[in-house]
């Protein structure tokens, strides 16, 4: 299971999510477990790394595009060694014997006639049958999924193999283990197997066929009629292929062997909780970043046994007091406090609003060497007499602790429970891996710091885990990395072949990576020419449908192009006029329908979209040709237009062929930002209308500040926000300003699936109502330092900085010209090696 960062959430959220898990731990009957696997990563299956080093092969034909993702791949290779994984686990279990005495019971409280009764005439027991256990196991499972999804947690049943995989690695954490897939052997193969395993291999050499599955220990080999290469339950003997290869029990840890590696174990168990736990504090022992096995077990105990025990223990505290009044001696203040409290929990027990559990926490942890079995139970220790919880080390009952820690949900051993109401009981619920984003995609950064540190990773597109919009804000004062997370962004759609990439760039900060990326990247300064026609259709044949009576080339004159051309005419203060607009719609139409684009021929044959669009120049030909109410008018929206024909060069020359291209308006006046904003976004409409099946599209917006200024260009962000994702298009929506882009970008962070807050002052921070420690990170930050939001998630992320990147990312001009002189140097120092004279001189010295 997965869940939200519930620490990271406010209050009053909090409150209400474990309000939910104590009103199903009220109603519980039976019994549960909570496993909680913290292990080191290992870089050489780590999903989401194997899926970066998949990527570099199929981009080799971009060279230097290859360059940074494989920068980026060792970068990860580096610093995963470091990080921690965390797993979360929920174990249901049901028992013949245990439904028998439900059903025996039924939960009803029997007299003492009625008890002697049945055991002088006892019935004949009740055979269960394994359907009757498997349908009272699906009703549990049922209720739990149910709960988790209240509780916005992610559960999901784990298959054979993924199961076996949880009992190994509860059997030998640490150790290697192994997938658990059988694939089919030949007889050749089988035989060399069978001899070199003296016998061990399963099989008698007359089946069908033989199939080999790698167990904990070693390698086992079966016979089948099974064509499907796949696990098998019940064929093999489950116990060989979980179970290490030895289990020596010591006093004081566990040697646990798995082919020739050994490794040590230490149990402990929590006999004592204090009261000033706060909900999810299990979450800190796996920010810890300690290799171990938490396993919670919660048993529910009889609502009317434990009445009748409370009630026997009020009447002796009772009597107490009563035989103190009466030999004149003062009664003590915590018996008083005692019976107030048992009362209390009376009362709360008979409305069936609390449920009392038998508690069991035992965390084990493994290390490579005594040594550091040692060193991380004395740094676990320390931290758990921090929490103010009363731990006894399992000396020789560590056997005992494995028992405990494995997914089997065995009844409780009374000399390691601790009876808790549902109310303390709901605070252990722990079910975030520590972690934002998706499985696999671009790489982030980290979450965490030493070894609890965890990778991040986001895909916006992503099929492991679903988000509802694609769209990213990124938020944060100058100076603060906004800029490099949206090239971290940029590179790594690119480098895993995700997404094409298209960047509005405003201050030209993408220039250093298109010179890098040379022929690999396209780059065009809209205050020179803009290369793109904003007359251009945005519909593809396939949106056109006969049984829509919709005319789609009147709703584009009307809701895009006549909004263009008033961006083109118009300036800030000033609109067109009814007259204008309705002139403006009719030289429109004509010049349409003088390349063949009419409403009618489109209906009759779609492919007519495909028909090159007029142009700016046609359009101004066809406007002095079309006569007007008035000469005045015409002549002055001639003159305008002709004022500002020089942007656009004629007809769409460009293509987005390369993986990225970039539109400077770095010399453009700011007059024309909405307008370039509106004609880019018209290319992007265009472009996946007709090549909406290729790859995903993600485009950055570099400084959305200077286009909120604009109504027009506010207009056409949220537009953007709104309707680009059901055309495969991600937009990356990037501010410096925070305090203006909270109040006039709310639309466009509402319909972002994922935000990026980084630093920022304390008046902007408070907006986002976020909870202390988060508004502490963002008020207090550092670069690179950011607060993540996905969907309903929060946490605080360190922005990776890689190494080779830095040169391409960094927009400090300090280190610009650190970085420029550096390279000025190194540059100087090759030429004087190359040079014949320094070649003659060194000859000579080495001569």
């Amino acid at each position: 299971m997965e869940g939200r960062n519930i620490r990271y959430l406010p209050e009053a959220e909090q409150v209400r999510i474990y309000s939910h898990f104590e009103r199903f731990l009220t109603g519980c009957e039976f019994r549960l477990q909570f496993i909680s696997s913290i292990e080191q990563v290992q870089p050489a299956i780590y999903p989401a790394l194997i899926a970066q080093r998949a990527a570099v092969p199929r981009i080799q034909g971009s060279t230097r595009l290859a360059k940074l993702q494989q920068a980026s791949v060792e970068f990860q290779q580096r610093h995963l060694q470091s990080c921690t994984i965390t797993r979360h686990f929920v174990v249901i279990s049901v028992s013949a014997r245990e439904e028998a005495i439900r059903r025996r019971t039924d939960g009803a409280r029997r007299g003492l006639l009625s008890t002697l009764f049945r055991l002088l005439l006892p019935k004949a027991e009740e055979i269960v049958t394994r359907e009757q256990v498997l349908d009272q196991l699906r009703i549990r499972t049922s209720v739990v999924k149910k709960l988790f999804q209240q509780l916005e947690v992610r559960a999901w049943l784990l298959d054979d193999p993924d199961l076996l995989r949880l009992f190994a690695s509860c059997l030998a954490p640490g150790a290697e283990v192994p997938a658990f897939r059988a694939v089919d052997m030949d007889e050749a193969a089988f035989a060399a197997l069978s001899l070199a395993e003296n016998g061990r291999a399963k099989g008698t050499g007359r089946g069908d066929r033989w199939k080999s599955i790698r167990g904990l220990h070693g390698q086992f080999v079966h016979e089948s009629t099974d064509e499907q290469a796949r696990f098998e339950a019940g064929v093999l003997n489950l116990a060989d292929l979980v179970a290490p290869s030895s289990i020596e029990v010591h006093p004081e840890t566990l040697e646990v062997t798995v082919r020739g590696n050994t490794r040590y174990q230490r149990y402990f168990s929590v006999t004592g909780y204090g009261h000033q736990l706060l909900c999810g504090w299990l979450a800190d022992l796996s920010e810890l970043g300690l290799p171990m096995v938490i396993s919670s077990s919660f048993d529910p105990i009889d609502t009317a046994f434990m009445i009748a025990r409370l009630e026997m223990h009020l009447v002796k505290l009772e009597s107490q007091r009563i035989s103190d009044q009466k030999t004149l001696k003062i009664t003590k203040a915590n018996q008083s406090v005692e019976a107030e409290q048992v009362r209390r929990v009376l009362r709360e027990l008979a409305a069936r609003r609390m449920k009392v559990f038998a508690t069991s926490l035992i965390i084990g942890i493994h290390a490579g060497s005594r040594e550091h079995l040692e060193q991380r139970s004395h740094y676990l220790l320390s931290h758990l007499r921090q929490k103010q919880l009363r731990v006894r080390e399992c000396r020789r009952l560590h056997d005992v602790g494995l028992q405990l820690s494995l997914p089997i949900c065995l009844p409780p051993d009374l000399s390691q429970t601790v009876n808790l109401p549902s109310d303390a009981i709901s605070t252990f619920l722990h079910t975030c891996s520590g972690v934002v984003g998706t499985p696999t995609g671009v790489f982030l950064g980290f979450i965490g710091s030493g070894f609890s540190r965890r990778p991040v990773y986001f895909n916006p597109w992503s099929e492991e885990r679903k988000i509802p919009n694609p769209h990213v804000v990124v938020v944060g004062e100058t100076g603060m990395g906004k800029s490099w997370l949206g090239k971290t962004f940029a590179t790594g759609f690119m480098g895993l072949g995700v997404a094409d990439v298209v960047v509005l760039d405003h201050d030209d900060d993408y220039l250093p990576l298109h010179e890098f990326l040379r022929g690999e990247s396209q780059r065009y300064n809209l205050a020179r020419g803009c290369p793109i026609n904003f007359f251009d259709l945005p519909f593809a044949p396939s949106d056109v449908d006969p049984a829509d009576p919709a005319d789609l080339l009147a709703e584009f004159l009307d809701n895009h192009l006549l909004a263009g051309l008033t961006l083109l005419i118009c300036d800030a203060e000033t609109t067109l006029s009814k007259l204008e607009e309705a002139y403006l719609m009719a030289v429109a139409r004509a010049t349409y329908a003088a390349r063949g684009l009419t409403s009618e021929a489109i209906r009759r044959d779609p492919t007519t979209l495909l028909l090159p669009a007029p142009t700016l120049s046609d359009f101004l030909e066809t406007m002095k040709q079309t006569p007007a109410s008035s000469k005045a008018m015409r002549q002055s929206l001639i003159e305008r237009l002709e004022k500002a024909s020089y942007l656009f060069c004629g007809e769409t020359s460009i293509q987005l062929e390369k993986p990225l291209t970039i539109f400077s308006i770095h010399d453009l006046d700011e007059k024309w930002y909405p307008l370039m904003t509106f004609v880019v976004q018209n290319f992007l409409y265009r472009h996946r209308a007709l090549r909406r099946d290729e790859r995903y599209l993600a485009y950055i917006v570099e400084e959305a500040s200077y286009m909120l200024r604009h109504p027009a260009g506010r207009r056409y962000l949220e537009s953007g926000s709104r309707g680009f994702r059901k055309l495969g298009i991600a937009q990356l929506t990037l501010s410096q300003h925070p305090r203006d882009f909270l109040e006039e970008g709310q639309v466009i962070l509402a319909n972002a699936g994922t935000a990026f807050f980084l630093g920022m002052q304390r008046n902007a921070a408070e907006k986002l109502c976020l909870s202390p420690e988060l508004e502490r990170t963002l008020t207090e930050a550092i670069p690179g330092q950011a607060v993540m939001r996905c969907g309903n998630d929060y946490a605080a992320i360190q922005v990776a900085s890689i190494p080779f990147h830095r040169a391409l990312f960094t927009t400090d001009p300090q280190e610009r010209r650190r970085l420029r002189e550096r390279a000025r140097s190194a540059q100087l120092q090759s030429s004087r090696e190359s040079s014949p004279l320094r070649k003659d001189e060194s000859h000579a010295q080495h001569s």
